[in-house]
């Protein structure tokens, strides 16, 4: 899908000149460089690279960290090596096989591992490191334990062998400019905007219909992925490994330089070759190069916690310069929404309970939602609102109780599961992806427009180019419909609380929903801003969308509800029209108070 208007070869030359500076560079650096000990660090650089580059997607982009990398690229070498040599397998089905291995391995330790999170999950992956060097210590009719592994073939396509350093700095090479090549643009897309989610606000991921665990799955599979083709090169490329090739100091200095290069994959392997070419020139010198590793990494979080990326590749110039490529008149089709005219009852819950604990949160409430309408849930301090709010949207499940949603049992579905059918939902605390862009969190609420999958994003096929323009039309649309264009791409931080509520709105209608749940949206705005709000959801209702709308702001919910329930200690006390719920003395009595009530 073309655009008009814009002169693609340009627009190539001018997003892609760090990747053709970078394939230039790997081209020319055999030719140029004449020193055989030059050319065999470029190739061991390069072998690091493909590990490192694996890592920024799991660290920088998802949030990850992970100190157990090297146990998977010991997996790639001790594998294909011994396919190699024990079974005389040819040596690229070996790294074929050895690959798959490490992800089946990677996989197995995701199921109950990746549970964790933070600090727990680091020491997870240590421990998997820890192990896999043990094994290969002490296996020794396996892996030759500390003794090493030897007389490795070296890699061959038909008469060519890599036996000379060029050869296999080419081959790691080839392999590295695909890989980045990925990961640049997993950066760029709609995939990059989901791990940045996640790691940013990993419950506002969920409810924009992001499959976290999934999401994680798969990138760390990949990380592990590549770091086994890392192992299975060096192992062809040295023809001898052994145990003390996959310490887990491998993991902790690729660990350090992602993090002192930041979430832009150039920094990072810019990183890579500064240090590890600085840790080869003083390789006998181990405790100084370690020192100075330290000191740059704590420099790195003083002076640029996100990396050198924050600062050689500002988030918001980058939205910019993208906006140059996907900007365009909106069609006529996405500048009027389509009005939905279904009748009858959205949603139904019937006898619905939750306890926290020993304390009863919510009660039998039973209630049902007409399409069209606006919904106002009102009551004291703990009366259960949110609470019911969060059963509504998947975050908590109830004790009992049945909820159907369009005549669909959705009781214990998911959050990202009920997303997918159209629930979008906006928190009491405003929840926004920090760091990002006002355009690219609500690209994120449009998650569920995209199908592609790491390869054919990252390969940036026409699939998912097609889908980056429906996401950042319908993004475009949502701006525009509550005036935040002007913001675009403005960082979120950097906005008033008012403009910050409004775009956890917009991103929750760029979901498209047929049902919007707001926990308290005028929470800390001033009587302006709640004034545009009010308009605003009148206008989200005559589309056709159905609002449940939890506020205190008791002028707000009067004025734009078609029906109030009113909850008191997680029980019902009435529901109905604003005016019946205004004159009914048990909700009164609630908000006044028994003794209040009575002076009047």
């Amino acid at each position: 899908m073309e655009l008009p208007g814009i002169n693609y070869l340009n627009s190539l030359v001018k997003r892609r000149w760090p990747f053709l500076i970078f394939i230039a560079v790997i081209i020319f650096f055999p030719v140029v460089i004449s020193s055989y000990s030059i050319v065999r660090l470029g190739v061991v650089l390069a072998i690091y690279a493909i590990i490192i580059t694996g890592m920024t997607v799991l660290t920088r982009y998802l949030g990850i960290v992970s100190l157990g990398h090297a146990g998977f690229f010991a997996i790639g070498a001790y594998t294909s090596s011994i396919l190699c040599v024990k079974l005389e397998i040819n040596p690229w089905l070996a790294m074929i096989g050895a690959a798959l291995l490490t992800v089946v391995i990677a996989f197995l330790f995701c199921v109950p591992f990746l549970k964790l999170r933070h600090i727990y999950l680091g020491m997870a992956t240590l421990g998997l490191g820890q192990v896999v060097y043990i094994l290969s210590k002490s296996m020794d009719n396996l892996t030759g334990g500390a003794a090493g592994f030897a007389d490795i073939p070296y890699l061959q396509i038909g008469s060519l062998l890599f036996d000379e350093d060029k050869y296999l700095f080419y081959l790691a090479g080839f392999i590295l400019i695909i890989f980045t090549f990925i990961v640049d643009n997993l950066g760029q897309m709609r995939l990059g905007r989901a791990y940045h989610a996640i790691q940013s606000n990993e419950k506002a991921a969920r409810a924009s219909g992001i499959n976290v665990q999934k999401n994680m799955l798969h990138v760390f599979c990949f990380s592990a992925f590549l770091a086994s083709i890392a192992g299975s090169i060096l192992a062809h490329f040295i023809t001898f490994i052994s145990p003390e090739s996959f310490t887990m100091d491998i993991s902790f200095a690729c660990l350090i330089i992602i993090l002192i290069g930041g979430a832009n994959i150039w920094s990072t392997l810019i990183t890579a070759v500064i240090l590890l070419g600085f840790q080869e020139a003083v390789r006998g010198l181990h405790d100084f190069s370690t020192g100075v590793y330290a000191l740059l990494l704590i420099v790195t979080f003083f002076v640029f916690p996100d990396g050198l990326a924050s600062v050689i590749f500002p988030r918001s110039k980058a939205a910019k310069k993208k906006s140059k490529l996907y900007s365009r008149d909106i069609p006529e089709n996405l500048k009027s929404s389509e009005v939905k005219n279904n009748t009858g009852k959205i949603l139904e819950v019937n006898d619905v309970s939750f306890n926290y604990g020993g304390t009863q949160a919510l009660l039998n409430i039973s209630l049902s939602v007409e399409y069209n309408q606006i919904m106002g849930i009102i009551g004291p301090n703990g009366a259960g609102k949110t609470t019911l709010l969060n059963i509504l949207n998947g975050f908590l499940m109830p004790l009992n109780g049945t909820i159907k949603y369009q005549n669909t049992d959705i009781t214990h579905k998911q959050v990202h599961e009920l997303a997918k059918m159209k629930i979008a939902r906006t928190f009491q605390l405003v929840n926004l992806f920090k760091g990002m862009t006002v355009i690219e969190n609500v690209m994120v609420g449009r998650h569920l427009k995209g199908k592609t999958g790491i390869f054919r994003s990252g390969l940036n096929l026409k699939t998912s180019r097609d889908e980056e323009h429906i996401i950042w039309d319908g993004a475009v649309k949502s701006l525009e419909s509550l005036g935040l264009m002007h913001r675009a791409y403005d960082i979120v931080d950097n906005l008033s609380f008012g403009e910050q509520r409004q775009v956890e709105l917009a991103r929750a209608l760029a979901l498209e929903p047929d049902l919007l749940l707001l926990d308290e949206p005028a929470a800390g705005l001033n009587t302006a801003e709640t004034e545009k709000l009010a308009d605003n959801l009148r206008n989200i209702r005559d589309q056709g969308i159905t609002i449940i709308l939890v506020e205190h702001n008791m002028p707000l919910v009067m004025s734009v509800s078609d029906t109030v329930f009113v909850l008191n200690f997680g029980m019902s006390i009435a529901c109905g029209t604003p005016e019946f719920v205004c004159k009914e003395e048990k909700v009164i009595t609630a908000y006044l108070g028994k003794e209040a009530k009575n002076v009047s």
